[in-house]
């Protein structure tokens, strides 16, 4: 007999019970609460209403699916697209059908409102599931891995010195996520040439928005004096100290010219903590890529396998049923159509 299961939305009252079940994935503790409100309540672009809570026949919490709102832009023109995220199914329902059923029903929920399509930044290992059920998939896109041996820390952060960029000639220096980075940023990111594609709004709002992730401890570089010329963020689980055999992912790195975003790798494949230092290797241009070669890192391309390309950045998209309409475009589902400059799924955790 199939198990009966009843599908909700995420309200105030299921809090504590969705904090215990999301602990098998956000590791936070005391920290879980304020993480689901700064990504599904205090979330600037979408609200909860679109997360699904599951419940079994005996009333107990069964699964999740969240969702919440993503900024973008094509051309000026900005939109918002909701992301799956944080679907997590109890140990003893996970060979039911309960997975499928929340994500359909999130899309449903999606289609009613008027919002064509629904991402996910996800798990390899659901996407032969998923494209049988009409999702499609957006890459994968190449990753780049440091691994590094000795002491995975890197000590001194904080403390360092600026260093002038060996291409460049530009200062770089770590810098705090305080406003004036998060402004610095915004303002190289508002410099970036549209070329078409679809991307992230990256604006202050959104840096602001992302910086204030309890579960996440980000480590800036800013490239400049009196003008910021570029930035690169990287980020660890909050709390994972910085000698944990963890990795730290790059989860963007942009600059107003090559040679300042070669530098800036550079400086952060030196500093950043971590056994393993991963950055995408999608879209870089040549400077960049010659100092993925020369730090010796393993450059990861895709090779259509699933079992072998898990580990690489993927998107899923999924159509709700509504028609598309300005200013979200029909042709989502097309390779072409992404700068995925910034697009890591880590970007938003």
């Amino acid at each position: 007999m199939t198990e009966a299961f009843t599908l909700s939305e995420c309200l105030p009252a299921d809090l504590q019970e969705i904090v215990e079940l999301q602990e098998v994935l956000w590791r936070g503790g005391e920290k879980n609460i304020a993480y689901y409100h700064w990504k599904y309540r205090d979330n600037p672009y979408l609200d909860g209403r679109y997360s699904v809570l599951a419940r079994d026949s005996a009333g107990r919490v069964a699964g999740m699916v969240g969702v919440f709102g993503s900024p973008w832009e094509r051309d000026g023109a900005r939109f918002v697209l909701p992301c799956v995220t944080d679907t997590i199914v109890v140990p003893e329902h996970r060979s039911s059908p309960l997975f499928h059923r929340m994500l359909d029903e999130a899309a449903r929920r999606l289609r009613d409102a008027d919002s064509p399509w629904l991402l996910d930044f996800g798990d390899q290992g659901a996407i032969p599931a998923m494209l049988l059920r009409g999702w499609k998939m957006v890459g994968p896109w190449a990753l780049s891995v440091l691994t590094r041996s000795g002491d995975p820390c890197r000590p001194g952060w904080a403390d360092e010195p600026v260093r002038t960029g060996a291409r460049s000639g530009v200062p770089i220096a770590v810098a705090p996520g305080d406003d004036r980075t998060i402004e610095a940023m915004a303002d190289v990111a508002s410099r970036v040439p549209d070329d078409g594609r679809v991307r992230v709004a990256r604006d202050l709002g959104y840096y602001t928005w992302r910086a204030a992730n309890p579960l996440a401890h980000y480590y800036y570089l800013v490239a400049g004096e009196e003008k910021p010329a570029g930035f690169l963020v990287g980020h660890r689980f909050a709390l994972d100290p910085d000698d944990a055999e963890t990795s730290t992912t790059i989860v963007e790195c942009e600059a107003d010219d090559p040679d300042v975003k070669a530098d800036l790798l550079d400086a952060a494949h030196d500093l950043l903590p971590g056994r393993w230092v991963l950055s995408w290797a999608h879209d870089l241009p040549g400077e960049a890529r010659d100092v993925l070669d020369r730090w010796g890192t393993e450059v990861f391309e895709p090779s259509g396998r699933f079992d072998v390309d898990g580990p690489l950045p993927n998107l899923m998209l999924k159509h709700t049923g509504a028609a598309p309409r300005d200013p979200v475009p029909a042709e989502l589902d097309e390779l072409g159509t992404w700068d995925v400059r910034g697009v890591t799924g880590r970007a938003w955790r």
